[in-house]
């Protein structure tokens, strides 16, 4: 930006400092404007995508965790380790506010136990489009998933082995993500497409002790409930029996 240029936006005499932070800000208002156009084009392109998954799809929802999973494995690949954590952050609410054009992603959170943390880990994977709300047992969140084609987050050793149920009751229903770290503490479940699961730990839930699933397979043990276990694993398992495999976790 010239000397000229500054001096209409500051009427009057600017110190160099001055001039070189204008100047700056200036360059920001530049790049924002790109980022606007970019990230309108990237809507549009989300409303043709949602336009050609209009033919008849299955009883799926519309959620790829395993495309979400290759793309922001490769944003965060490019960026700088500086820039990881809040890249993120912005490809998540990115990738929310696409999925929104196909109508808004629905979410319902059970964890009786530290429920904001559940809700914040909620709200940072599906973003501020996500209509997040809180249910008030766990049978109302799988049945919401299972019936409405939404989200059920539920917290996992908060004394309620509903996880069992994904074997019996709710078989229609696939774990496809985790919350609280390394050892989840809270699990994602809807109807997803077994080929959309995203690649990473399998979910496990067995009964009489070990699942069978694999020598040397590592294994990280949530919850167990009267000779029922939920774990995850590295083995890599097909969905259903004879292992109980689940859903994964990327």
């Amino acid at each position: 930006m010239s000397k000229s240029n500054l001096q209409q936006v500051w009427p009057v005499d600017i110190t160099p400092e001055q001039m070189a932070l204008a100047a700056l800000r200036h360059e920001i208002d530049l790049v924002d404007e790109q980022m606007l156009a970019l990230f309108e084009q990237r809507l549009r392109l989300a409303d043709r995508v949602g336009k050609a998954k209009d033919a008849p799809t299955g009883p799926h929802t519309k959620l790829r965790p395993d495309r979400e999973q290759t793309v922001l494995n490769r944003m965060m690949a490019r960026c700088a380790p500086d820039n990881v954590e809040a890249v993120e952050h912005l490809w998540r609410e990115i990738v929310g506010w696409g999925l929104a054009r196909q109508g808004r992603q629905k979410v319902q959170v059970w964890a009786p136990v530290d429920p904001a943390r559940a809700f914040d880990g909620a709200r940072q994977r599906f973003g501020a489009a996500a209509e997040i709300r809180t249910a008030h047992t766990p049978e109302a969140a799988l049945a919401f998933a299972a019936q409405e084609g939404g989200v059920a987050v539920l917290a996992v050793n908060s004394g309620d082995p509903w996880w069992i149920g994904l074997r019996r009751d709710w078989d229609s229903l696939t774990v496809f993500d985790g919350f609280g770290g390394e050892t989840p503490t809270a699990l994602a479940v809807a109807k997803i497409d077994p080929a959309a699961l995203p690649k990473g730990r399998r979910v496990v839930v067995s009964a009489g002790g070990d699942a069978g699933d694999g020598a040397g397979a590592r294994r990280w043990g949530l919850a167990t409930h009267h000779g029922w276990s939920l774990h995850l694993t590295d083995a890599v398992l097909p969905l259903g029996e004879p292992h109980g495999c689940v859903g994964a976790i990327g």
